[in-house]
This record gives C-alpha cells, sequence and structure tokens, in this order.
C-alpha cells in the first residue's frame, strides 16, 4: 500500500480542518501519502453499499455511529471498528469519547424544556444521524411520542451549521445539534441557547477498512492516538472506545424522517 485514504462523513459540523490536521499527522507518523475526501450528503456510507470500503477505495474512515452498527451493515460495507473515538472538551465528556444531542432554539425562544417546544418546526441534518434525528426520536419514542408527530413540521436542512443558521433566520424553531459539533465552532451558539441535552452517546467511532493487514491497522491505530491535543478545536485526542456501547445507538436503517 502506497497510499491511504480518509474519508469523513462529519465535515463541516465538525470542521475539515481539523481532518487535514489529522491527515498530516498520519502522514509524518506512517512516512506514506495520504489523501483526504470529505462526505457530506450523510453521516456515513449507505447501508448495503460496498463503497468505499469493500470496493478498497479508503482505508480509513470517521462517520456517525448509527451508519457502523449493526455488524452487518459492517460486514457488508467491508469495514470494522478502530476502537477509537474523538474526545472534545466539553466538562460533561469527563475525557470519555461521549457527545450529547444539544436541543437548541433561538435565545429569544420561550422554551424552558423539551415539552415546551411540542408543536414546533423542527430541522434535522440526516436521518441516520445520531445527533439530529435519531437520539431525539429515541427520547421521543420513550416519551410515547416521535419526532414525525411531537413537532408540527420538519425540515431537513443538509447539515448542523445550517440547522444553526435557520434556527437564527426563524426558518426553524428547534433543533438537535451534536455536542461535538458546538464544541468545534466558537461562535456556533451565537444568538442562541440550549434548553435540553439527550445522553451521553457514544462519540462518532474510527473505522478501518477490513482487509487491512494486521499491522497496517497497528500502526494506524497508533497514529491516531498521536493526534492532539488542539485547542483551536477544542480536541483533546482520540480515545478508545467499548464496542459494547455503540451497541445501544438506534440504528440508521431503521430511520425514516416521515415517521412511516
Amino acid at each position: 500500500m502506497t497510499v491511504v485514504r480518509l474519508v469523513t462523513w462529519l465535515a463541516p459540523g465538525i470542521p475539515l480542518d481539523l481532518f487535514a490536521r489529522i491527515r498530516t499527522v498520519l502522514e509524518w507518523k506512517l512516512e506514506m501519502n495520504v489523501v483526504l475526501a470529505s462526505r457530506t450528503k450523510r453521516s456515513g456510507p449507505r447501508a448495503g453499499s460496498l463503497e468505499p470500503f469493500a470496493s478498497g477505495d479508503a482505508e480509513v474512515g470517521f462517520l456517525c455511529a448509527p451508519a457502523a452498527i449493526p455488524e452487518q451493515v459492517r460486514l457488508t460495507g467491508g469495514f470494522e471498528l478502530s476502537g477509537l473515538a474523538p474526545v472534545f472538551d466539553d466538562e460533561r465528556y469527563a475525557g470519555l469519547p461521549i457527545c450529547f444531542c444539544d436541543i437548541v432554539v433561538h435565545a429569544n425562544h420561550p422554551a424552558h424544556d423539551l415539552d415546551d417546544l411540542r408543536g414546533s418546526r423542527f430541522g434535522f441534518n440526516d436521518v441516520s444521524s445520531l445527533s439530529g434525528w435519531l437520539g431525539l426520536h429515541s427520547a421521543l419514542v420513550r416519551r410515547g411520542s416521535g419526532v414525525s408527530d411531537f413537532f408540527s413540521s420538519v425540515v431537513q436542512t443538509g447539515g448542523h451549521l445550517q440547522s444553526l443558521e435557520q434556527l437564527r433566520t426563524g426558518r426553524i424553531e428547534v433543533a438537535s445539534i451534536d455536542s461535538n459539533v458546538l464544541q468545534t465552532h466558537a461562535k456556533a451558539l451565537d444568538g442562541l441557547r440550549t434548553v435540553h441535552s439527550i445522553g451521553p452517546w457514544p462519540s462518532q467511532p474510527v473505522v478501518f477498512r477490513k482487509s487491512l493487514s494486521r499491522q497496517t491497522k497497528s500502526r494506524l491505530y497508533d497514529a491516531l492516538l498521536s493526534c492532539g491535543p488542539w485547542p483551536a478545536f477544542n480536541f483533546i485526542g482520540f480515545r478508545e472506545q467499548e464496542t459494547s456501547l455503540l451497541m445501544g445507538v438506534p440504528s440508521a436503517v431503521q430511520a425514516d424522517p416521515l415517521g412511516h
């Protein structure tokens, strides 16, 4: 192997510059050419797709947790969990690779908690996103509801940053935002506020192409551990993530934005 190909499905919510810095570190540590690609349409590879891992077009991926489960999705897609995930500098995390679904409204919104938001206009980034849809949906199901019937309407914004902007302009009234996104953008909550948090959930896992040699996986693992801390992104580094924690994450293949 003469080149290592990284793919992120998390930018620009988590800044692409952060992944570019990871690329630079891996290139230095591995003494190999490392390239980076960013995919912004989904939170991870589509279930059942052979691309990009099973097709041999990527070695390392950064994706939302639901896109990595169930196990059959990984087997078909030709990738596996690396055992690492990013940690950001949020006091709620206590140094662990976790995140929250932060429920965000305009600063002038009268809501005090989640129940006050029933009947509001909800904006989401991607139906396969844990932080933008699935985490909130699972919390509402426990209350005997669901996203599609709790809110008066749902609008797919296309990304967490777009959701935040549409909150400011009033097109939507509430959004569920990845707390890691809020940590990596200094002005993310300008004019906005958080009224409720759901979690903790496992942070976004790093995955490897399954067909890589054990030695290559080990070298990638060690190189990733050398990344950070980078205060500009509130990024502490990559830490070990127990696979068992991911098993409690709702699967992206079950998601339906219309509640059908």
